[in-house]
């Protein structure tokens, strides 16, 4: 998960909390605000009916002869006043309930004040009643409108922490982890500075560029070593091979040296293969071969089927060409591109068994050109499949031939064409070589 992703989750995440939080109080604060303010309601209302009572009389309220209580409703019943006897003295306290009312043959719920009064040695009682209902009602409302607001504030918030994150986190994801990313040859890496106000950042790409010129020398150096040394080696071997085959054909050499001499010179011609392969891989890795011709994948696996079929023919292997007849490959170096199909044809003649198949073929996926060889060989162990484009590394070592450079060769070969490859075999069903060169760098030419 990215950096910018996990942020917003985090922030998304501890502001949901803080919301659940403030919602839970402030539910308990409008509850109590509601029943402060309806009671507050209460009070005035006992005050001002307090007031008239006093200015009008208790009998302008009620006729003690003829009734003796007082009742006074609004229409929809959301608020009532009462004024009875009390057979008891009154204590001029107030006190709060919630109690139910039947009032016309209807019961409703109401929040009630009750004070008890004397006038004229007749003690009174006040009730004042508001209709729950209504004041739930309006607690509700209150809420919801809470509730909108905190979540527009929330999201408004989330929002604002997602583009601070993407305007903070702009250097990493467009300009350092692109550097990483394309990162195929430490020649062709960006080592631009980074235009960032945010330290971490530039030291991160400091180091990055830093370490990036440190691995370029170590691999140029490498590259100079193997060439130099492989160049070096090929020039006394040459001399060693001419002497030992002008002593062969001189007729001076006695018999019993004869094989010994001749396995020397197998010895040398092997040591010649390996520099050989040695100095390709270098001047590969160095970009000593040019990208720049158009050739026919048909055409040359033609060739390399003719130029091979006898060592086909000795294990009686069939090779199909299934490669499309009209495509071209453009921008390309041909002769790699030879070596490239030749050795995976070669390897799998080599690991394959007597009386098998090899199938080339070539086909478009949606972002890439693929060159596939498949055999019914000997397949490779599991372990060992990481590990077959290592140099000197062959898939099963039972093999005496070889010098496990050519697939280390392949490899190389693609990635000087910006391609990838890729193996997947089963021991003992077989194995599948799928080289892949990315549309975009690679041209598709219909042959005319």
């Amino acid at each position: 998960m990215r950096l910018e992703l996990k942020l917003a989750l985090i922030g998304a995440l501890s502001k949901i909390v803080i919301f659940f939080i403030l919602l839970i109080l402030l539910q308990q604060v409008i509850d109590k605000q509601a029943l402060q303010h309806t009671d507050r309601a209460l009070i005035k209302m006992k005050e001002k009916t307090m007031a008239n009572v006093n200015k009008i009389g208790i009998n302008s309220f009620l006729n003690i002869e003829k009734d003796s209580a007082f009742a006074s409703y609004n229409i929809l019943k959301d608020e009532y006043i009462t004024i009875d006897l009390d057979t008891q003295k009154g204590d001029g306290k107030i006190l709060f309930s919630d109690e139910a009312r039947v009032i016309e043959d209807e019961e409703f719920d109401y929040r009630i004040l009750n004070y008890t009064f004397e006038i004229g040695n007749q003690n009174y009682i006040l009730e004042i009643g508001k209709n729950i209902q209504l004041i739930n009602a309006l607690n509700r409302m209150m809420k919801n409108i809470s509730i909108t607001i905190i979540l527009l504030v929330l999201l408004s918030t989330i929002l604002f922490d997602i583009g601070i994150n993407k305007y903070l986190l702009y250097p990493l994801n467009r300009m350092i982890i692109p550097k990483l990313k394309t990162i195929t040859n430490p020649e062709t890496f960006d080592y631009s500075e980074l235009g960032s106000s945010t330290s971490d950042f530039v030291y991160l790409n400091n180091a990055l560029n830093e370490l990036m010129h440190k691995v370029t020398a170590i691999l140029k150096n490498q590259q100079k070593f193997t060439a130099d040394v492989s160049h070096e080696l090929f020039t006394p071997i040459s001399i060693m091979q001419t002497k030992l085959e002008n002593l062969l054909t001189s007729g001076d050499l006695p018999e019993k040296y004869v094989t010994n001499v001749m396995d020397q010179q197998n010895h040398l011609n092997r040591l010649q293969q390996i520099i050989k392969a040695l100095l390709l891989i270098a001047r590969i890795e160095n970009d000593q071969y040019a990208r720049n011709e158009t050739v026919n994948i048909y055409e040359i696996v033609e060739e390399i089927i003719l130029n091979i079929e006898d060592r086909a023919e000795m294990k009686n292997i069939t090779i199909e060409n299934l490669v499309l007849q009209d495509v071209s490959l453009a921008s390309v170096n041909k002769s790699l591109l030879y070596i490239l199909i030749f050795n995976l044809v070669s390897n799998a003649i080599k690991y394959n068994n007597d009386g098998g198949w090899i199938r080339i073929s070539t086909f478009e996926t949606g972002s890439a050109f693929c060159i596939e060889v498949i055999d019914n060989g000997i397949g490779i162990d599991p372990d060992q499949i990481s590990r077959v484009f290592d140099r000197f590394k062959r898939a099963d070592p039972a093999f005496g031939e070889g010098h496990g450079l050519g697939l280390s060769i392949v490899n190389s070969i693609v990635r000087f064409h910006g391609g990838l490859i890729n193996v997947k075999s089963i021991k003992g069903e077989g194995s599948v070589f799928k080289v892949q060169f990315p549309l975009k760098n690679v041209n598709l030419i219909t042959s005319v």
